[in-house]
C-alpha cells in the first residue's frame, strides 16, 4: 500500500476561469523522500496546502495512510490528517525556547512520551545543546532543523517542506542540502519537497515530478505532472536522470 495516493486532483483560485492543477495523479512510496518543480504559478505550494488540508480541492481524491482525507464530498481537517508541514518562514514561535518548540505538537502525549520524543528529535537534529535557545539566537541553519523537529516530533505519515532553502543565503546551501538529505533519510519518512531550484531535488531526492505550467497556460496537459524523473545523486550533489512519463504510479 502506498502511503500517500493522489488521483485526479484539480484547484483553481477562486475568481479564476482556469485551474491551477488539474488532473494530478501520483504515488510516494513508504519512505520515499520526492521533489517537486516547475515554473512560477504551477502550483507547486498549493499542491502541499491540498495535502496538508489547508485548501480544498475542486475535485480528485487524497489518500494519506491508505485512508481518504479529502474527495468531493469530504475533506479531513489539517490536524487529524498525519501531516507534518515545514514552511517558507520556518513560523517558529518567537517566544518559546528550541524545547518548547519542537514539543508544541506533543501537548497531548503523556508526559514520559513527550520527554522522551523531544529528546529523541533533539538528537536527530543535533540541538541538544542548543534546547535552551530561542529562535532569534540561531542561524537559519539551525532554525530549519528546529523546524524539521517539531514537523517530525508527532511522528507524520508524511512530512511536507515548502521552499526549504529560499532564506538561506546560496554559499550555505550545499551544506544544508547534504544535511538536510541525512536527516530525512535517517527519520525514514515519507517526503514531498517543492522547490523552485531543482538543484535542491537533485541533491536531496530520489525522484522529481515536474509541473509543466500554470494557470495562464491554455493546454491543460501542462497544468499536471508531466514528468517522473529518478535521480541519482553523486557525492558532489551531480544527477544523472532517466525521464519518463507519469501516470498515476511511482514505478
Amino acid at each position: 500500500m502506498n502511503p500517500v495516493t493522489v488521483q485526479n486532483l484539480s484547484y483553481r483560485y477562486p475568481g479564476q476561469s482556469a485551474p491551477v492543477l488539474e488532473k494530478v495523479s501520483f504515488t510516494l512510496d513508504e519512505g520515499e523522500i520526492a521533489g517537486i518543480t516547475g515554473p512560477s504559478g504551477s502550483g507547486k505550494s498549493t499542491l502541499l496546502r491540498l495535502l496538508a488540508g489547508l485548501e480544498e480541492p475542486e475535485c480528485g481524491v487524497i489518500r494519506i495512510g491508505g485512508q481518504i482525507v479529502a474527495d468531493e464530498r469530504r475533506s479531513v481537517p489539517p490536524e487529524r490528517r498525519g501531516v507534518g508541514m515545514v514552511f517558507q518562514d520556518y513560523a517558529l514561535f518567537p517566544h518559546l525556547r528550541v524545547a518548547d518548540n519542537i514539543a508544541f505538537g506533543l501537548h497531548r502525549r503523556p508526559r514520559r512520551e513527550r520527554r522522551d520524543r523531544l529528546a529523541q528529535m533533539l538528537e536527530l537534529t543535533q540541538m541538544t545543546a542548543l534546547a535552551g535557545r530561542y529562535p532569534h539566537e540561531l542561524s537559519g541553519g539551525q532554525q530549519q532543523r528546529v523546524a524539521l523537529a517539531r514537523a517530525l516530533a508527532p511522528a507524520p505519515a508524511l512530512l511536507l517542506l515548502d521552499e526549504p532553502f529560499s532564506s538561506l543565503d546560496a554559499e550555505l546551501k550545499g551544506g544544508l542540502r547534504e544535511e538536510l538529505g541525512r536527516l530525512l533519510r535517517q527519520a525514514r519518512i515519507t517526503c514531498l519537497l517543492v522547490s523552485h531550484d531543482r538543484s535542491d531535488v537533485r541533491a536531496i531526492c530520489g525522484r522529481e515530478l515536474a509541473l509543466g505550467g500554470s494557470a495562464g497556460d491554455d493546454d491543460a496537459a501542462a497544468r499536471r505532472i508531466v514528468d517522473s524523473v529518478r535521480v541519482c545523486r553523486g557525492k558532489a550533489g551531480d544527477a544523472s536522470q532517466q525521464a519518463g512519463r507519469i501516470a498515476e504510479s511511482s514505478q
